[in-house]
């Protein structure tokens, strides 16, 4: 969580499916801060490029490259900004290890708001 002095938090959200990332945009348009959207992690890597994330919530299989190993590039090259792996079934390997939170996909929607609001 931010402290009341810090700036507003920048989201960044990947999945490969619109629908998906449809729903991440109505759920999170009422959060503080910029979000934005990417279908890949080719689009994904741009946006960082032009502001860099606080929040980035990504699913696992993406079209051109695998969800886990984008948010541990997130983790490496912005060591501050909170990951969430968006997907039903979590890896075998800890994610709490690497930093990064499991966002289930099946959840309700009031709880992956409230998990968004605690990461940012």
């Amino acid at each position: 969580m931010r402290e009341p002095s810090s700036p507003p938090p920048s989201f960044l959200f990947v999945d490969a499916d619109p629908r998906a990332l449809a729903a991440l945009r109505r759920l999170s348009r009422h959060l503080p801060g910029d979000k934005r959207f990417a279908l890949g992690v080719r689009e994904a890597e741009r946006l960082m490029g032009e502001t860099a994330p606080s929040v980035v919530v990504c699913g696992y299989g993406l079209p051109d490259g695998d969800g886990l190993c984008l948010l541990n590039c997130v983790r490496a090259r912005h060591p501050r900004a909170a990951c969430a792996l968006h997907t039903t079934h979590p890896p075998s390997r800890g994610l709490r290890e690497e930093g990064i939170t499991w966002m289930d996909r099946a959840a309700p929607p009031q709880q992956v708001l409230a998990l968004l609001s605690s990461l940012s």
